[in-house]
């Protein structure tokens, strides 16, 4: 594809920067030139190093701020407030500069500077614009006025959001990950290479680059409930606080902590069964290793819907971090059998994007230019009328 193409991103958390290197290895691969633009980088002064910290701190000490900042600004078609619009001038200028023909945008917020930054500059080429959802759940901010086209990585949720927004367009996407973790493995070998024990029973834990789980928690339910001995992988990010515990603690379980690993995939893969927080790609990268899943501990937001929409699968259950060992012995005990995933790949993916970018010249070249304004202020003018009927139902 000639053009360059800008990911739009935030780094809230490492799933975000992973999706964004999948990306940009398959768009350079195909000779397209490629750039990831961080929105925390574009922030004025001193709120670049604020901004993350403020973040994490928010989803742990008072989710439920969090989880009303979600809610409140779950809804489609909405601007940025022209107060937070300020704080975005690095990001416009930086897309304005880079003149992409296509601009990704791998989180809600990332999908309103992008549409701000349409609507604000003279492109010389208006250029197509994806919202890239790497949750399993659809939040109102991914679909803008200029967005070309959303796509979503379950196919359910594609279909529910194309029945409620008839005139925008969904279509079922991925949340690119790396090719190890759909790789095939032999078990048994794969615990030697590793040094873990071959007959042992095994569970990975995983908070996530930030460590957000209650591990101690999570100890004490295999203490508490479980038989015979686990072997415990904890995998903590950079919660160095949460590792110096677990080195600390009495069990009579092998708990082997990891502050970081390059070898994530092979010691998941190696596990009987994963405990984690219901982040999109770490469950993604769970459906794509066929490992069964107990979630717990979801972020307020964004990860409390997708353990939501991740329960339907049968080898995926949720628990509470204090009842984990319970729940991780009855995994076992049931023998779940794994079904297969659809999954579209990220290859797929971008020749779909392609694909819609073209179609999106060719309106603009032939189509009536009032036709689409028509169109899309009847959808904005139904939406309001149906949020009303909402309000009137509640109430």
């Amino acid at each position: 594809m000639r053009g360059r193409v800008v990911l739009l991103t935030v780094s809230a958390g490492a799933g975000h920067d992973a999706v964004c290197g999948v990306l940009k290895e398959e768009w350079e691969s195909r000779g397209t030139e490629c750039q990831v633009i961080d929105l925390f980088t574009c922030l004025p002064g001193s709120l670049k190093r604020f901004a993350p910290d403020l973040y994490l701190k928010m989803v742990r000490f008072t989710p439920f701020m969090w989880r009303a900042i979600y809610r409140r600004t779950d809804s489609p078609y909405k601007t940025l407030s022209p107060l937070l619009a300020p704080l975005w001038n690095e990001a416009v200028r930086r897309l304005k500069k880079a003149a992409p023909s296509m601009i990704i945008a791998t989180h809600p917020l990332a999908t309103a500077v992008a549409d701000l930054s349409i609507r604000k500059c003279a492109f010389p080429e208006k250029p197509a614009l994806f919202s890239l959802v790497t949750d399993y759940s659809f939040h109102g901010m991914s679909l803008s006025r200029e967005v070309t086209a959303v796509f979503l990585p379950d196919l359910d949720e594609v279909l529910r959001q194309q029945q409620a927004f008839p005139f925008a367009r969904f279509v079922h996407g991925c949340i690119s990950i790396r090719s190890t973790w759909e790789a095939p493995v032999r078990r048994e070998e794969l615990r030697r290479r590793m040094s873990l024990p071959v007959h042992a029973k095994v569970a990975a834990v995983s908070g996530g680059k930030e460590g957000l789980i209650p591990y101690k928690e999570v100890v004490r339910s295999f203490e508490k409930d479980t038989s015979g001995t686990w072997t415990l992988l904890c995998f903590t990010g950079e919660n160095t606080r949460a590792a110096r515990q677990l080195e600390a603690l009495s069990t009579r379980h092998d708990v082997r902590v990891f502050p970081y690993t390059h070898t994530f995939a092979d010691f998941v893969k190696a596990a009987d069964v994963l405990i984690s927080k219901p982040g999109g790609v770490t469950m993604t990268e769970a459906l794509a290793a066929r490992i069964p899943v107990i979630i717990t501990s979801p972020l307020p937001g964004q990860e409390e819907e997708n353990a939501k929409r991740l329960k339907k699968h049968a080898f995926i259950r949720e628990s509470p971090a204090g009842e984990t060992g319970r729940t991780a012995e009855q995994v076992l005990k049931d023998g779940i059998v794994l079904e297969d995933q659809v999954f579209i790949s990220t290859k797929e993916m971008i020749d779909d994007m392609i694909r819609l970018k073209d179609e999106m010249q060719e309106k603009t070249r032939y189509a009536a230019p009032e036709k689409g304004r028509i169109l899309r202020m009847n959808h904005i003018l139904a939406m309001r009328a149906k949020k009303e009927e909402e309000k009137q139902f509640r109430s």
